[in-house]
């Protein structure tokens, strides 16, 4: 790859949400907004954390099927099916902040496109945000990396 860094080419409109977000609202954000990550912002406009839609899938909204028995051909469950209702509604209350990755791998706009590239391969990241003194100025996602091993390609096979 080239030397570009993290500002050629972090994409550069992108939707956060503060730490009190409801969890029903993130989600409702994920898809409206067609999103695979949100920066979680406090009240300063700086970074707090990050959620992605794996954290949704995988860690929370995605309930735990509740275990049960099959006995002659009828279910029961061990904590009661009401357990689970309950469960899943009050994970719904809960907000970014409790969903949230808090140790988040960031980057300075002057980041190598190359080190980015290996850093989210190293350890299996889908975005990161792009900051400058804490604040959010743009996001480095793998589409972004694949955007520029295209652009670069291309360039070299004309």
């Amino acid at each position: 790859m080239s030397e570009r860094t993290a500002a050629d080419i972090m994409e550069k409109v992108f939707v956060t949400a503060n730490l009190d977000t409801p969890v029903f609202d993130l989600v409702q954000m994920f898809i409206k907004n067609r999103v695979t990550s949100i920066p979680i912002v406090n009240d300063d406009n700086q970074l707090a954390g990050i959620v992605t839609d794996a954290d949704l899938l995988y860690k929370k909204i995605k309930p735990h099927v509740p275990h049960y028995e099959n006995l002659l051909g009828a279910s029961i469950y061990y904590n009661g099916i009401s357990e689970y209702d309950k469960s899943f509604k009050k994970l719904l209350a809960c907000s970014a902040k409790d969903l949230m990755t808090k140790d988040v791998i960031m980057a300075a706009p002057d980041a190598d496109v190359e080190q980015l590239a290996g850093v989210m391969v190293a350890e299996h990241l889908k975005v990161i945000p792009i900051v400058d003194n804490k604040r959010v100025l743009g996001l480095v996602t793998r589409h972004s990396i694949l955007d520029e091993l295209y652009r670069e390609y291309a360039e070299e096979n004309k």
